[in-house]
C-alpha cells in the first residue's frame, strides 16, 4: 500500500509538472505573473503584477528595460536630492512615447512609472485610432515631480508627486489637430470624446496602482492622476 501511495504521489507531481510546462509554453507572457515584464507585449492579466515586481527589483533592471524599449524617448534623470523627504535617486526623463510628444515638456518619472506610462500611452493611441482614425501626437500634462503633500493645505501624507512617482495628464492632441481635454471632454456632448476618455481611464486602471479622474473629486476635474504608489484606487 505504501508503494502504491508513493506511485500516486509521484504521478500527481508529474501531472502538475506537465501542466506547468504546457502553461508556460502556450500561455502568452503577459498573462503569467512569474514571467518578467515584456513592454513589447500587449496588456494582460499579469501585467500589473509584473510591474509591481519590477518596482521592487534592483533599479538597474528597470533602467535597462526602459533604455531598450523602441519608440520610447527617455534618458536617465540626474538624481534630485531636494529638501527631505522629496526627490529621487533613480528616475527617467521622458520626452515622448511612440508618435506622442509630452507637452509642454519632458517629465521626470521613477523608472517603473515611466514604463507603465509607455504601456498606457500605447493603449491610448490604439483607442484614438479606433475611435477617431487618428494617432495621438501630443500628450498635454501638468508635470510629475512636485515636493508637496497630498492635501493642498500642506497637511496629510506626502504625495507620490514628491518622489516623481505620479503624473497628471490634461488631455491628448490627435494628428488632425483635435484636442481632447479632460476638463471639457469628460462630460462633453460629444459622445465619442466622452467614451474615449472613459476608455483611457479604464486602461490606466489596468496598469497603474492609482488612477484618479473627474469622478474622484473636484480637484481632478481637469486631469487624470496616475501613480505607482502603495495604494490601489481606480476612480
Amino acid at each position: 500500500m505504501r508503494l502504491i501511495s508513493w506511485l500516486k504521489f509521484i504521478g500527481v507531481i508529474l501531472v502538475l509538472i506537465g501542466i506547468g510546462w504546457t502553461v508556460n509554453r502556450v500561455v502568452p507572457n503577459q498573462h503569467l505573473p512569474w514571467r518578467p515584464l515584456d513592454p513589447e507585449r500587449p496588456i494582460g492579466m499579469a501585467t500589473k503584477g509584473q510591474l509591481l515586481r519590477l518596482s521592487v527589483s534592483p533599479s538597474d533592471v528597470c533602467m535597462s528595460l526602459a533604455r531598450d524599449i523602441e519608440d520610447f524617448e527617455t534618458i536617465p534623470s540626474e538624481p534630485k536630492d531636494a529638501k527631505e523627504p522629496c526627490g529621487w535617486d533613480v528616475a527617467r526623463l521622458v520626452y515622448a512615447s511612440g508618435d506622442a510628444d509630452l507637452v509642454p515638456g519632458e517629465a521626470n518619472m521613477q523608472c517603473p512609472l515611466s514604463i507603465a506610462t509607455f504601456l498606457w500611452l500605447r493603449e491610448v493611441d490604439d483607442l484614438a485610432r479606433k475611435r477617431f482614425g487618428e494617432s495621438v501626437v501630443k500628450v498635454h500634462h501638468m508635470g510629475s515631480y512636485s515636493c508637496r503633500r497630498q492635501r493642498g493645505n500642506g497637511s496629510g501624507r506626502w504625495s507620490e508627486h514628491a518622489f516623481a512617482n505620479a503624473w497628471d495628464i490634461a488631455g491628448f492632441e490627435l494628428a488632425d489637430g483635435r484636442n481632447i481635454r479632460v476638463l471639457t471632454g469628460w462630460n462633453s456632448k460629444d459622445k465619442k470624446e466622452k467614451a474615449f476618455l472613459r476608455d483611457v481611464r479604464q486602461e490606466a486602471c489596468r496598469i497603474f496602482n492609482v488612477t484618479l479622474s473627474p469622478d474622484y473629486n473636484a480637484a481632478h476635474k481637469d486631469h487624470f492622476h496616475v501613480d505607482m504608489g502603495p495604494n490601489a484606487i481606480c476612480r
